[in-house]
């Protein structure tokens, strides 16, 4: 657990809790770069009475695995409530919390900047609102985002940042909509870039390919924010920025297969692939062959 947490930075926001855990957890985002948001998955974990102290970011816990019933303080109120693989917990930031549960569980801890609410919130027009806590909640919709950060962690590849970025946004988009006191919220603007908007995207994309992207350096680049980006590229190209990316590492690559004698391990770190082994894999998704087959075959 001591070298678990000394890989997380002290400021971390998780930090304060994780440390207080009986174990580390089998799978986490601590070492992905991930800004806005932590994910972090325990097996069998014990918090019969567990006392912990304010957390600085908004806590979502997705129950994974073993029914189980909760008995929780969170800033001196009492919640309680009877969870099942697939329902969700949320506890907004600032609170300290005490634990009581009948039965070890596995579940997703995730952990997401206040800051990003802010920001969603502001993009959509809402001037004000809180975020209402809950235990043993129904929500297909976190349900599968969390689905999708267990994955992530559990195999990252690459762009694993911009894959954080877009997922904070989206999350705080549902919360806002769904489990705030922000009322009904109307579905926001359409989002449309220009023809010079999404020049300026793509040649940030190409010429930083082989970095770790951040969404907010790309949107930057086209002078927009970054939850209004997400929306307009994908509105725009038919694909996420995240899938975009993808896409042109797979096309550089193939480009040097095909004009140059580089070693496959170079060209995938060239391109921004994170090992030889994950480039080899999304190249056959995207190519139906191996890099090393597609040289030999001499594709044109």
């Amino acid at each position: 657990m001591a070298e678990y947490i000394q890989s997380i930075e002290s400021d971390s926001p998780e930090l304060p809790w994780l440390d207080r855990f009986p174990h580390s957890p089998t799978s986490s985002s601590a070492s992905l770069g991930w800004r806005h948001l932590q994910a972090h998955r325990f097996d069998g974990l014990k918090c019969w009475e567990l006392d912990l102290p304010p957390a600085h970011w908004h806590f979502i816990s997705a129950h994974l695995l073993k029914p189980c019933d909760v008995a929780t303080r969170w800033s001196g109120r009492a919640h309680r409530g009877h969870s099942v693989p697939g329902n969700v917990m949320l506890m907004t930031a600032g609170q300290d919390s005490s634990w009581h549960c009948a039965t070890a569980m596995d579940e997703l801890l995730v952990f997401l900047d206040p800051a990003i609410i802010d920001e969603v919130a502001t993009e959509i027009g809402t001037k004000s609102y809180a975020l209402i806590d809950g235990v043993g909640l129904v929500d297909p919709a976190v349900r599968e985002i969390s689905r999708q950060l267990l994955a992530e962690i559990e195999n990252p590849g690459m762009g694993t940042r911009l894959f954080a970025d877009t997922m904070a946004r989206s999350l705080a988009l549902h919360l806002l909509r769904h489990h705030s006191t922000a009322g009904t919220i109307e579905g926001s603007r359409r989002s449309e870039m220009t023809t010079r908007q999404l020049r300026a995207a793509t040649e940030y994309i190409d010429t930083h390919l082989g970095e770790d992207l951040a969404l907010e350096n790309i949107a930057a680049a086209s002078a927009m924010s970054p939850f209004r980006f997400a929306r307009a590229f994908r509105i725009a190209t038919g694909q996420s920025p995240r899938q975009y990316v993808i896409t042109r590492r797979v096309d550089r690559a193939k480009e040097m297969l095909r004009r140059t004698n580089r070693d496959l391990a170079d060209i995938a770190n060239f391109v921004g692939f994170s090992t030889q082994s994950h480039f080899t894999v999304m190249f056959r998704r995207h190519c139906g062959v191996t890099p090393k087959r597609y040289r030999d075959l001499g594709f044109a």
